[in-house]
């Protein structure tokens, strides 16, 4: 499974909060987890993401990132080309989810896409909006999303159980309240 996630200090934050996202990779997948290094695209290091991969066999990708990070990262071949995609990121625009899954199988007709579960907040200019806010540093000594916390929750059920609680998957039918 390969983990990429944003380097923006609201994210990153800095090296002990990487490397405490590193840990909690290995709790959760039960796996051995290479160490953190910058994201090659077309061979050249690109410091915006930082990526590791977890040793379990997993053919997947999760991507902890803005949406705006998570549209770029799912356009390189080596995300698409995965059997799914974990996007912990927000539906900051409507049906962003659905449009992200759109471009995945556009590349890959069978791949699936499972978002980060959504909380109700308020932006600056006072809209409600569908966020996944990632916060409360707690026992993980990073700043989780409610989605990992699930996650972790869950993961004695085995990582793909628990992705399935902690995540939503995203289905390709736009339904009527979706609009």
């Amino acid at each position: 499974m390969r983990w990429i996630i944003g380097t923006g200090k609201d994210i990153a934050v800095d090296s002990n909060q990487v490397q405490a996202r590193g840990d909690f990779i290995r709790t959760i997948t039960d796996a051995e987890v290479s160490p953190w290094g910058y994201l090659r695209i077309n061979g050249q290091m690109c410091e915006k993401y930082l990526c590791c991969a977890s040793d379990d066999g997993i053919d997947g990708t999760f991507l902890t990132a803005h949406v705006q990070d998570v549209y770029e990262l799912c356009s390189l071949q080596k995300v698409c080309e995965c059997k799914f995609v974990v996007a912990n990121t927000c539906i900051w625009d409507k049906l962003a989810h659905k449009q992200l899954l759109y471009k995945l199988m556009n590349y890959n007709r069978t791949i699936e896409l499972w978002f980060a579960k959504q909380e109700l907040s308020i932006d600056v200019y006072r809209n409600f909006r569908q966020s996944t806010t990632i916060k409360n540093i707690g026992q993980f000594e990073f700043q989780t999303s409610l989605s990992e916390r699930e996650l972790f929750k869950n993961r004695k059920k085995g990582f793909m159980e628990a992705m399935r609680i902690a995540f939503i998957h995203v289905s390709p039918v736009i339904l009527p309240n979706e609009e």
